[in-house]
């Protein structure tokens, strides 16, 4: 008999409400769910049917060891009870029962009620390359379409091609799209969370700071970008400082390394604006350093 902790127990044998297990990986969570589905299959007062319970997984091999195991435990109980009718219908009605993945389960469902939807009941799901050249046959019209119409908000589609495209295609605007499209539906109302998306992103005519959330995050973003930098600068220098290094570069990091500081200090976002566009690093002789013709990184 197993021996099981009070927090197993209490997985197993709580009833009336809904629970929830959080475990690390290997600590028996899969035996402790095997348990709790023999303990309602038994139960002397109120005995369930195996297919009357819906036990999904994350993958189909989970889905097959559940399965097994509790007929593994079906059998086990018919051998300490072997007069027992109600077991041994369980282990008839096994190969019944709704013991698969989430996606499975919803596969049998919409098969089940294909009439309702007005869709044949004979479909199939698309593999990763039927519908990564379905998806790209879809963006390909879509952007035709908008390349080639007319209406308001054709200024608004040439301006995201502008800033998100290079000089020579649109694929950096397709990948961007089609990674909006991927975060988007991870979401349980897509349409509405993009719709709340692009709420934010409106700014009112008389706008300040606080009235833009999405600043911020733009903002810690540059910070990040010149930590960076400023740790390569000072990087190069050690460098120039040794022995035969590229001392010529010196005063061009050190002016570097000033522009960076000085940067870093700006908070608000007219002067950063202000700031990059006037911010250039310096150039760096081309003239040869003895035994050193450029600056490498340490290892």
């Amino acid at each position: 008999m197993v021996n099981w902790t009070k927090e197993q127990e209490a997985a197993i044998y709580t009833a009336g409400k809904d629970i929830l297990v959080a475990a690390a990986a290997g600590s028996g969570k899969t035996a402790v769910l095997v348990e709790r589905i023999i303990q309602k299959l038994t139960n002397q007062e109120q005995p369930v049917d195996i297919d009357e319970l819906l036990v999904v997984t994350f993958s189909n091999a989970a889905a097959q060891e559940m399965s097994s195991r509790v007929g593994a435990a079906l059998e086990k109980a018919l051998s300490e009870n072997p007069s027992s009718m109600h077991l041994k219908k369980q282990l008839s009605l096994l190969q019944k029962a709704s013991i698969s993945t989430l996606h499975s389960f919803c596969l049998d469902i919409v098969r089940q009620h294909a009439y309702m939807l007005d869709i044949d009941p004979g479909f199939r799901i698309l593999d990763n390359i039927e519908a990564d050249l379905l998806k790209q046959e879809v963006m390909d019209d879509l952007l035709e379409d908008w390349y080639g119409g007319e209406g308001v908000n054709q200024e608004s589609f040439f301006a995201v091609v502008d800033r998100f495209s290079s000089d020579r295609n649109d694929m950096d605007v397709v990948e961007l799209v089609d990674a909006l499209y991927v975060f988007s539906i991870q979401n349980p109302w897509p349409d509405q969370w993009l719709d709340r998306l692009t709420d934010v992103y409106k700014v009112p005519q008389n706008w300040q700071e606080t009235d833009l959330p999405w600043l911020d995050s733009v903002k810690d973003m540059i910070a990040e970008e010149l930590d960076g930098l400023e740790q390569e600068i000072n990087l190069a220098m050690e460098t120039a400082k040794e022995p035969d290094g590229p001392y010529l570069y010196m005063d061009a990091l050190e002016q570097d390394k000033q522009m960076v500081e000085q940067a870093k200090q700006l908070t608000a976002w007219d002067d950063l604006q202000t700031f990059f566009p006037l911010a250039n690093l310096q150039g760096y002789p081309v003239k040869k350093c003895r035994n050193a013709t450029k600056i490498k990184r340490k290892k």
